[in-house]
């Protein structure tokens, strides 16, 4: 005040003061403003943070709310999936119908040159109709299941009173027979094929196996084939998959091993593509499960060459007490002969599907005893019978490894494959998403004379993004680089961590894929799996959606190559990488 005030524009407020900046208009020096983005960015994070803190908590909420309800009520689940399924068939409906009316109007506007008096379709009476159709549709599946041609999906106690006469539900003639096979598909019709595509995901799907929809498996069940197509020669074995099961959430995992060997002694072959048909049991459709490659690759096996792997199918399915068997599975291998000179197929070979098919032949995903119904004995007389047939067949020991690797017989495994999943504390990066070490999908690392490579690959034909389902393919390729000693692998252990998790999953078992592989000097063993992640990406931080480690242990075995030396085993380390989502479009 002394001086007559501050200078024009220049407002005081109720701090006292102006610093010189704001007198003088000196710019933000550079170190100020990195501190305040930083600042920013720092509040941003947290802010970020917190919500998705927030908002785990309240899926974990809602997760354990569904799983009380469901043990309180366990058809309540059922009844809701079912009356949305309802729901969105009969949107379904009524859209198709209004699309339908639509385009005859159109159509009659075209041909008489003017809207004709057609009768208005109403919701009421789109659902007469829809009602009109269910009811024949209902005479039809009681007369297969009459004729035992079909189990059919309407019970004979289900309650159809309200829209069932007496006298319809006991009167059907051939002449409605014909009407049902001859009658073009209604928008009814399309709705419910909609909802079926819908229900798959989106894959193809196949009429299934009548035994296998009712339950009574009417061929020798078996976890294994081998089929002989030209050149090529196709071995599979199934086994349960205890850890990644969760048997209270109906879901099953299974693991199979295919073997594919050319048995041309001067052929040499690339596979080009593969085909499964896979249907649950109770399911009336197959999934058709097809894509380009085998394992993400497009192996080229040369005369007496073998090429094997190991990938999982994940099934929601429940037991049953009439069969043993989860899924039934068959498929396809499409491949091409190479000619004199020609190291890969042409893209024209490529687009035309190949040459010939190697047949994969039927086999069965069989659940464990502990998994099964125990089946219903109808009367006292059969409970004095010897249960002959309730152990299942002996499946064959898998040979072994598309390598150079021989594999011992191991000694009987337990029921399990693999010790049940527990966890450790996870990594802080991992649980943040700002990842504090390199990122890379591979890894080469040597242990005590044992090098252990792997490399990973996303497969998007396994994965959905809209449901934050995830697949990975990952290579594991174990070498014995010792000069002169034998070894044999004895089992496993990974810890596996998801983005935004703050666990670590620990997987342990015997073996490898079931087998225990012994490795002479300068020997490898290798084999391909599959990671199924159920995960929210950050990919606002980081491409990495998984962080995987772990290690093989082995034992040394005398000159014989087959008496360990010791049974304390060594460990050959599985170095760390990460499962990396590749760029796309809107993610």
């Amino acid at each position: 005040d002394s001086l007559g005030g501050p200078p024009p524009g220049i407002d005081v407020g109720p701090r006292g003061f102006v610093v010189a900046t704001e007198i003088y208009d000196v710019p933000m020096s550079a170190s100020r403003a990195a501190s305040m983005l930083e600042r920013q960015v720092t509040e941003e994070r947290q802010k970020r943070g917190r919500a998705m803190a927030a908002e785990r908590k309240k899926n974990l909420l809602a997760e354990k709310k569904a799983w009380e309800d469901m043990m309180r009520n366990p058809g309540m689940r059922e009844d809701k999936e079912a009356a949305e399924r309802r729901e969105r068939m009969m949107e379904r409906l009524r859209d198709e119908i209004d699309e339908d009316t639509k385009k005859r109007q159109e159509r009659a506007k075209e041909i008489l040159g003017k809207m004709p008096d057609i009768e208005e379709v109403t919701p009421q009476s789109a659902l007469e109709q829809a009602v009109k159709e269910a009811r024949s549709e209902v005479k039809r599946l009681r007369k297969l299941r009459a004729s035992g041609k079909g189990l059919g999906e309407v019970s004979d106690e289900a309650d159809l009173t309200y829209a069932f006469d007496d006298d319809d539900m006991n009167t059907s003639t051939a002449d409605d027979d014909d009407e049902l096979e001859a009658r073009p598909k209604s928008g009814a019709d399309k709705a419910r094929e909609a909802a079926d595509r819908a229900a798959s995901g989106g894959r193809p799907r196949l009429p299934g196996d009548a035994d296998v929809t009712r339950g009574e498996i009417d061929i020798e069940v078996k976890s294994t084939s081998k089929a002989s197509s030209g050149p090529l020669t196709v071995e599979v074995s199934s086994n349960y998959n205890t850890e990644q099961s969760d048997p209270p959430m109906r879901k099953h995992c299974f693991q199979y091993t295919i073997r594919i060997t050319n048995d041309s002694k001067t052929d040499t072959v690339q596979l080009l593509s593969r085909r499964f048909e896979i249907q649950t049991v109770g399911s009336s459709m197959k999934d058709v499960v097809q894509g380009e490659g085998v394992t993400g690759r497009q192996p080229i096996l040369k005369p007496g060459e073998v090429f094997e792997y190991t990938s999982t199918a994940p099934l929601s399915v429940r037991p049953i007490g009439t069969t043993e068997i989860a899924a039934r599975m068959r498929g396809e291998y499409r491949y091409i002969t190479l000619q004199d000179g020609q190291d890969t197929a042409t893209t024209e070979q490529v687009g035309n599907g190949g040459d010939a098919g190697a047949e994969l032949a039927m086999f069965h995903f069989v659940f464990p005893e502990e998994q099964r119904v125990k089946p219903f004995k109808p009367s006292d007389d059969e409970d004095e019978e010897d249960d002959d047939d309730d152990e299942p067949p002996a499946t064959p020991a898998p040979k072994s490894s598309a390598s150079s690797a021989k594999t011992a017989t191991p000694p009987p495994a337990p029921k399990s494959s693999a010790s049940p999943a527990s966890t450790l504390p996870g990594d802080s990066d991992m649980t943040s998403g700002d990842i504090a070490i390199a990122i890379s999908d591979s890894s080469n690392t040597l242990t005590d004379g044992v090098r252990v490579q792997v490399t990973s690959t996303y497969r998007p034909e396994r994965s959905d993004m809209g449901m934050q389902k995830h697949c990975f393919a990952y290579n594991i390729r174990i070498t014995n680089e010792s000069p002169s000693q034998a070894i044999q692998l004895v089992s496993r252990r990974f810890e596996i961590q998801t983005i935004g998790s703050t666990n670590k999953d620990v997987v342990q078992g015997p073996g490898v894929t079931g087998r225990q592989p012994i490795l002479k000097p300068g020997e490898s063993f290798e084999y391909t799996s599959t990671a199924p992640l159920s995960v929210r990406p950050m990919m606002e931080k980081t491409p990495v959606v998984a962080r995987m480690a772990g290690e093989y242990n082995f034992v040394l075995l005398g000159e014989d190559g087959t008496t360990p030396l010791s049974s304390t085993p060594l460990q050959a380390k599985l170095g760390m990488f990460h499962f990396i989502l590749p760029a796309m479009e809107g993610v």
